[in-house]
Parts: C-alpha cells; sequence; structure tokens
C-alpha cells in the first residue's frame, strides 16, 4: 500500500469517527434540550400552582431546586454546542 493509499484510508477512518461522535453529541445535545424542556415546564407548573399565601418552605425548597436544575441543563447544553461546533470544525478540515 502507498502512502498516498494509506494517508486516504486514514482520513476516511477519522472522517467516519468524527461523523459518529458528532451524532452522538447531537443525541445528548437532545437529551439536555428535552431535560431543559421537562424542567421549565415543572417549574411553570408549580408557580402557577402556588398562590400567593399557600407559598409553602417545601414548594419554595422545590422551586429552588428546579430553577437550580435548570441552570445546570443549560450550562451542559453551552458545553455541549462547543463541542458540536469543534467535533464539526475537525470534519470540515479533514474532508479539505
Amino acid at each position: 500500500m502507498t502512502y498516498s493509499q494509506r494517508l486516504t484510508q486514514a482520513s476516511s477512518s477519522d472522517i467516519a469517527y468524527l461523523e459518529y461522535q458528532i451524532g452522538t453529541v447531537k443525541e445528548e445535545l437532545e437529551q439536555a434540550d428535552g431535560d431543559r424542556i421537562r424542567y421549565e415546564s415543572e417549574l411553570t407548573q408549580l408557580r402557577s400552582s402556588l398562590t400567593d399565601h399557600a407559598n409553602s418552605f417545601k414548594d419554595a425548597a422545590k422551586e429552588q431546586n428546579l430553577v437550580h436544575q435548570l441552570a445546570e441543563v443549560q450550562t451542559r447544553m453551552v458545553t455541549i454546542r462547543t463541542r458540536l461546533v469543534q467535533l464539526q470544525d475537525e470534519l470540515e478540515k479533514l474532508a479539505d
């Protein structure tokens, strides 16, 4: 096998690996987005069910927990999106 053939084969393997990684990261982003939607929904439901006079300590703690979980998932989504862009850039470089 010539050097050129080995290089082509290695590039094909790298491209396939990056495409697989991109797919995996996209799935992870979809899952995180589903979590975000669920937390937002739960938070909206909790807030709409509370009255000004019925704001118990338990409900306040639950609301604080949901806000924290929502912030965490949003941070995770930013990290995932950054990784996705990096992988796509790597793929573009290999394709050139």
